[in-house]
């Protein structure tokens, strides 16, 4: 939990990049960059998220995760709890209890997997499968996720590609 500590705040950007998406976030620097470029003030972090504002697709959306990521002190934290998978028809259902117990809120990631994603030696694992779901706690909100899979899933984790800010990432993946 180290990096939560002392990267937050380049983790941070990375998370408003994709919550922008790409080529809005950055439209918005290249404004940014082109308005306080030649001051010879320089910006504040409040400067920076009121320029970006205009470029975000749901303004009242982007306030909300400003004011959480950048003026609050929040790190969520997913527990998963009574994994289970259960045959259903020719597929299956992956159950999971998954609670945030940390803070802050945001949309995160759930994938049902089997098999390896990445070999040692980073190559795509044969035979790896994948479902994913998304969902929203809030702070120590829990609810239970079903997952159908087209296969029989062996392992559930939050936030595979490591998008979301988090403590105690190994608290987000269960064995079924």
């Amino acid at each position: 939990d180290q990096t939560v500590t002392y990267d937050k705040g380049g983790w941070v950007f990375w998370m408003l990049h994709r919550h922008l998406g790409r080529e809005r976030a950055l439209a918005g620097l290249r404004k940014f960059i082109a308005d306080w470029g030649d001051r010879p003030d320089h910006p504040v972090l409040q400067d920076f998220t009121a320029a970006m504002r205009p470029f975000a697709s749901a303004p009242a959306a982007y306030d909300g995760f400003v004011k959480q990521w950048f003026h609050e002190v929040v790190v969520p934290e997913y527990r998963l709890s009574e994994a289970r998978k259960v045959k259903k028809g020719s597929g299956w259902e992956a159950t999971v209890r998954i609670e945030n117990a940390g803070t802050g809120r945001i949309p995160v990631e759930v994938a049902a997997v089997r098999g390896v994603r990445f070999t040692e030696d980073g190559k795509p694992g044969a035979g790896y499968r994948e479902v994913r779901q998304t969902m929203t706690l809030g702070a120590g909100e829990a609810r239970t996720l079903r997952i159908a899979c087209p296969f029989e899933p062996e392992t559930v984790i939050v936030d595979p590609d490591v998008q979301v800010l988090q403590l105690r990432r190994k608290a987000g993946v269960a064995s079924l």
